[in-house]
């Protein structure tokens, strides 16, 4: 190639038996061509960079997009678990003060542990909070407070029942002889208190809890005891009566059928009678009464199954 001021001349050698060629083309022309390709490479090169960038942002958006779906199904899960234990934390409390009413060992105004104060959203605020993406990082740190709550309240319902554990261990027999299941299957008709009585139209107390079924359900002993009395009367028909020792006795009446004898060991679960219908009543029912040291209580406060 030979370059002269204004022009550049290219040759162009051949075969031996060929004759050389010349291409004479205008150097300014050339060289403004030359800055356009190399700008057109230039730009080239940063469109595609800047394109590679673009797909690794999109990829990246993409993936934090599936991060925030799973994060979001894990919060919904973690929500639903936290609803769960909360629940039974709740059933544990109420077992726990059932438990000691049986004992005699109530926490005299302490019914509501300092931790079930602690205020925050409720998990239906915080799904809808959620639809709305607000605040995840603040949703995820109530989260963890409420699951530090909780943990401290299973924490404290761990040592009421250790506590409890010692007691009763050391009033098993009692224990065994102090009513707790239900002493028939049915529905609750009348429940422990003042009422307008069904036949009289009268309000009067009614002292205990009368459950509905058919006639010829199984009755059950609440607890072991032995058979005290045996009777009859216009009010509540056939009755039994059980005596289960340190104050305690069970009364079961309009009763279909009795099934043991005067004087008689039973043990919770046993069965003692059949439901009917004997005495002043509407219907089959079994009217059943706990009593502590004669005066009526209200037997709800000994079920626990």
């Amino acid at each position: 190639m030979k370059l002269k001021k204004e022009y550049i001349n290219i040759l162009f050698f051949g075969h031996h038996t060929s004759r050389t060629r010349q291409l004479r083309i205008n150097k300014k022309p050339f060289n403004i061509l030359l800055y356009l390709l190399a700008l057109t490479l230039l730009g080239a090169a940063f469109f595609l960079s800047d394109y590679i960038q673009v797909k690794k942002r999109a990829f990246e958006v993409n993936r934090l997009r599936q991060e925030m779906k799973v994060q979001t199904s894990q919060i919904h899960l973690f929500l639903v678990r936290v609803e769960d234990l909360e629940e039974q934390l709740s059933g544990l409390k109420d077992f726990d003060r059932k438990i000691r009413i049986i004992a005699n060992l109530e926490r005299k105004g302490q019914e509501t542990s300092p931790v079930m104060g602690i205020g925050g959203p409720s998990p239906s605020d915080i799904r809808e909070r959620l639809k709305k993406r607000e605040d995840e990082k603040e949703l995820i740190l109530q989260m963890r407070s409420d699951m530090e709550r909780l943990q401290s309240e299973a924490f404290s319902r761990e040592e009421s029942f250790l506590e409890l554990l010692k007691l009763l261990l050391a009033k098993k027999e009692k224990l065994a002889h102090t009513p707790s299941i239900w002493p028939v299957q049915g529905w609750v008709t009348s429940v422990f208190g003042f009422r307008t009585h069904p036949l009289t139209g009268l309000s009067q107390m009614h002292e205990g809890l009368d459950i509905a079924n058919r006639v010829g359900t199984a009755v059950f002993a609440t607890a072991n005891g032995i058979v005290s009395g045996i009777g009859a009367d216009h009010l509540y028909g056939k009755i039994l009566e059980i005596s289960h020792g340190f104050g305690i006795t069970t009364r079961y009446g309009h009763l279909h059928k009795v099934l043991v004898r005067l004087g008689q060991k039973v043990e919770r679960g046993n069965k003692i009678a059949e439901l009917g219908m004997s005495g002043m009543t509407t219907g089959p029912h079994l009217h059943y009464e706990v009593r502590i040291n004669n005066i009526p209580t209200n037997p709800i406060q000994y079920i626990l199954n």
